[in-house]
């Protein structure tokens, strides 16, 4: 019988395939999300840049609209002395901004320069001396022969980082006008980090130099900033103007979208930093996510459970065939042990008469040969009745008892029978073959052809291949009815219950031959 193995690592490995598979397909779209996401983060982080931009643009022409504002009456004042009569409109213009609290102004004529500070206090403006930086930066544009009207300059003083914005006009009366603002940027960060707090973005501002102007963490002011601008290196936005890079603030301390676009005050080109943290701002994308992984571990389990199922309903249908082959074997072993039976039952009594008659004739002519062949027949009948549990029996036993047998049919046919020729490897002898074989076959060639001194019979055993080879010279005999070929039928169910091993048989250049193959490791199913 052919053995069937059930192997449910078949199973397992189709389970894990189908896995792999979901899986990568949940890779490839989860990375399209991804993808997608990030594009969306980018395009959401662009969007809180533009916005959060624009509302530092907006505070900061804000910051500058009183020095505008209080430019536009200048071209009013004909001479230094109208300039003063006028003065109070002017600090009400140029500090009209509430965050804005210092201004100043210096007017030089032919006879004198005066210099002056003004600081909002509620509603009424003080005036007094110029402190020593402001003095210095005023003086050194008052003898500068750059025509600029507007102008300023940021310096470092001991509490903070001070920008002084001007504007520069010529009276009528050939007096020279500067109005300013002194900007105190360190309360300037306080008040803009109030603006806008909602947004989840932090605003730098750095000078031409790379120094902070302004920055959430007042430490920084005043301090060179890490690395610098390097724009070179960086992505441009559709503007052409601005840049961003995927950095790590030092701020955060989270990965950010950090944007860089130029900043101009008062001619002075600073540049604005934005830092905005990536990450995933639409949450439909989120949960779109989450719902497909989902539905890939659901379609992946309800498959593995598909996969138990067919693969329980399998090995229940596998064990009922598996159960069925297994009585058709254990059937047609039956079958071929009653197949022997018969050929035994068939030995017994015509082998036996044939045999004691041949030895009636040996007893008184030739009484050595006569004992010889009743140990010989001894041995016959004993390995007929002492058959092997499963049918099989060694090359080498097989052979032997043949040949004790050849030795019976030597003596009763005499020189009509010619000598038994063996030939066998002796690598093949430990091997199996169904049990009475060989004697089968060669009680068959006796039976079927003539045996004749005229016409002697050969007979022939070896090894050939994987098997034994029984031949006979055929020379048929009429007489003989068809027995069924019993004995070949017993053979045929012996090798079909051990597995693939096909027996053949057939004429062959007059002779007649049958291949035995071998089973080298019989086991009973």
């Amino acid at each position: 019988m052919k053995t069937s193995v059930y192997n449910s690592r078949y199973f397992i490995a189709i389970g894990v395939f189908i896995l792999l598979c979901f899986s990568g397909i949940g890779f490839f779209i989860t990375s399209k999300f991804n993808k997608r996401t990030e594009r969306i983060s980018m395009d959401m982080a662009t969007s809180i840049y533009q916005l959060k931009s624009n509302v530092i643009n907006n505070e900061f022409r804000g910051f500058v609209g009183g020095l505008n504002n209080a430019e536009l009456i200048i071209p009013q004042f004909k001479s230094a002395s109208d300039f003063l009569k006028g003065e109070k409109l002017v600090n009400a213009l140029l500090l009209s901004h509430s965050k804005i609290k210092h201004g100043w102004y210096a007017i030089v004529t032919v006879q004198d320069t005066v210099y002056r500070t003004i600081t909002e206090n509620g509603t009424n403006y003080q005036h007094g001396e110029l402190l020593a930086y402001q003095k210095k930066w005023i003086h050194s544009q008052l003898v500068s022969k750059d025509t600029i009207t507007r102008i300023g300059t940021i310096i470092n003083v001991e509490d903070s980082i001070h920008g002084l914005l001007a504007t520069r006009h010529r009276l009528a009366d050939s007096s020279t006008l500067i109005l300013g603002l002194d900007i105190n940027f360190k309360e300037l960060q306080r008040y803009l980090w109030g603006v806008d707090s909602k947004s989840r973005a932090a605003i730098y501002i750095v000078d031409e130099q790379g120094d902070y102007v302004l920055s959430p963490d007042e430490k920084q002011i005043g301090k060179q900033m890490p690395g610098g601008i390097k724009t070179a290196r960086l992505e441009k936005l559709p503007d052409s103007v601005s840049f961003y890079e995927i950095a790590t603030s030092s701020y955060l301390g989270l990965p950010v979208f950090r944007f860089y676009t130029p900043f101009g005050i008062s001619r002075m080109k600073w540049t604005m930093v934005l830092e905005t943290p990536v990450f995933v701002i639409d949450e439909d994308v989120k949960a779109i996510e989450k719902y497909v992984f989902l539905m890939l571990i659901a379609a992946t389990l309800i498959i593995l459970v598909l996969i138990e199922w067919s693969q329980v309903k399998w090995q229940k249908q596998f064990m009922l065939r598996q159960q069925a082959e297994i009585l058709a074997a254990q059937q047609e072993k039956e079958n071929a042990i009653l197949q022997l039976d018969k050929l035994k039952e068939k030995l017994d009594p015509h082998f036996l008469f044939n045999s004691l008659s041949s030895l009636n004739g040996l007893i008184e002519e030739q009484p050595d040969l006569a004992k010889a062949f009743v140990v010989k027949l001894s041995r016959v009948y004993r390995y007929v009745l002492d058959p092997t549990p499963n049918g099989l029996e060694e090359v080498s036993r097989e052979v032997r008892f043949a040949s004790e047998y050849f030795f019976l049919l030597k003596i009763r046919f005499g020189e009509a029978l010619a000598s038994l020729e063996i030939d066998i490897d002796p690598q093949y002898s430990s091997a199996y073959i169904p049990f009475m074989s060989v004697q089968t076959l060669v009680e068959n060639a006796v039976k079927h052809n003539i045996v004749s001194k005229l016409q002697p019979l050969h007979i022939s055993i070896r090894s050939e291949g994987e098997g034994i080879v029984v031949t006979n010279n055929l020379q048929l005999r009429t007489d003989v009815k068809d027995s069924g070929k019993q004995g070949l039928k017993y053979l045929q169910g012996i090798y079909a219950h051990f597995g693939d091993f096909q027996l053949s048989y057939g004429i062959e250049n007059g002779t007649y031959q049958c291949f035995l193959p071998l089973i080298k490791k019989p086991s009973t199913p």
